[in-house]
């Protein structure tokens, strides 16, 4: 398995050098700019979803602090002068104020031929993830995102109370856009096992060749509107998967851990998912470090369920069982409603909808408390026009613990 690094940096250090230290942890990879020499177009991925601005010691708690950002492009520019694509694309729709806080497009202006853009703006382009049995065969990105022929992942380390953690891998998750799969992406964001499934895909479907934790700052408890940590570690490698194993450690969790076992309180380990799908074994020890050891650096981190207690054993058992009454009566469902988006509860249609948009306003109007939320929603399409891998569904009921007698 390819090496991580784990270097260590306060925020007391200030600006420069924490951009000079990222630099240096990113050189200290071995072969770090192999996948960037030759590439005409690099795609960098930031976390900068929101509009949250907290900081601690002058470094953004919660998304990707500027100068670790300026570090990476340094670096990049030391291996190559091609086009560089950087940014999110927003929950909110607010890019240009998210940019403007932080100063990017300022701050990069003097390393050539650097656009800060918004990655949720059209036009889009369909990418498919050329893996067998993906979650989804195909994706609606932008067109920037599909030109690109290199990908980096700059990401803030963070606490995540749907999938336990969020680092390079969960940052890619913010590339959906969300005039696509809604805001907050909430198609893919789902109630039963898109999330993990999901980012498994983009993770092989990008396959991000330069891999980046931002975590001198750090968020804990939950991915946004946390409470701030100083892990004050900052982690490099050329594989995404790598990367995330040393960072789980630093923050205290186990990496091998799956769904029931915490921190997956609702979610499969996408760390297991993404091995699976590239069809590989998940020997999360055998990781070599260079630098101390994560367990010297460890920061305890804790994730908070979400509020308002629910057997998610049984409601995925319930949501399982509504995805298959789907499937049942798919042609019934397709001679009606072809092409529209349904919200299925106990496997009945609630509403239908003709974008995800009016899928999200539907569920707005008619809910008041998010447990009430549809089991299922899905777009009723024939069989051969099938996007997504409904099998999926059954696997995972399989590994349901038997019902209570």
């Amino acid at each position: 398995m390819k090496p991580v690094v784990v270097a260590s940096c306060a925020p007391e250090v200030g600006d420069a050098a924490i951009a000079e230290r990222t630099v240096a942890a990113i050189l200290a990879v071995p072969h770090w700019s192999d996948g960037l020499v030759g590439a005409r177009k690099i795609a960098v991925k930031v976390n900068a979803g929101i509009a949250s601005f907290g900081r601690v010691g002058g470094v953004y708690a919660e998304l990707t602090d500027p100068a670790v950002v300026e570090g990476v492009v340094r670096a990049i520019r030391l291996a190559t002068d091609a086009e560089i694509v950087l940014g999110d694309a927003p929950t909110h729709f607010d890019a240009d104020r998210i940019y403007a806080e932080l100063g990017l497009r300022e701050r990069l202006r003097r390393y050539g031929r650097v656009r800060v853009l918004d990655f949720g703006e059209e036009p889009w382009a369909t990418v498919a993830v050329g893996r067998p049995r993906p979650m989804f065969r195909t994706y609606q990105v932008s067109a920037e995102l599909a030109s690109a022929d290199a990908f980096v992942s700059v990401a803030k380390m963070k606490a995540h109370s749907g999938m336990g953690f969020t680092l390079c891998i969960k940052n890619l998750f913010g590339w959906m856009p969300p005039r696509v799969y809604g805001s907050p992406r909430l198609y893919l964001h789902d109630r039963l096992i898109r999330l993990p499934r999901v980012l498994a895909d983009l993770a092989v479907l990008w396959r991000p060749c330069l891999n980046v934790v931002d975590g001198i700052v750090a968020t804990n408890q939950s991915e946004w509107h946390g409470a701030p940590l100083q892990p004050e570690v900052l982690l490099a490698g050329a594989d995404a998967l790598t990367v995330d194993t040393v960072g789980a450690r630093v923050m205290g969790f186990d990496p091998g851990a799956d769904y029931p076992q915490y921190p997956f309180h609702y979610r499969r380990n996408p760390l297991r998912l993404t091995a699976e799908i590239r069809g590989e074994e998940f020997v999360w020890e055998a990781v070599d470090v260079i630098g101390p050891a994560p367990e010297e650096v460890r920061t305890s981190f804790e994730v908070h369920r979400y509020r308002g207690g629910i057997d998610r054993t049984e409601q995925l058992r319930r949501g399982f069982a509504c995805v298959e009454s789907y499937r049942a009566r798919r042609a019934e469902h397709v001679q009606r409603l072809r092409g529209r988006y349904l919200a299925m509860t106990g496997g009945e249609v609630l509403w239908d909808a003709g974008s995800v948009a009016e899928l999200q306003r539907l569920a707005r109007e008619r809910i008041t408390d998010w447990r009430d939320a549809p089991e299922f929603e899905v777009l009723c399409v024939d069989e051969a026009e099938e996007n997504e891998c409904l099998d999926r569904y059954a696997e995972e009921a399989a590994r349901l613990p038997p019902p209570a007698p």
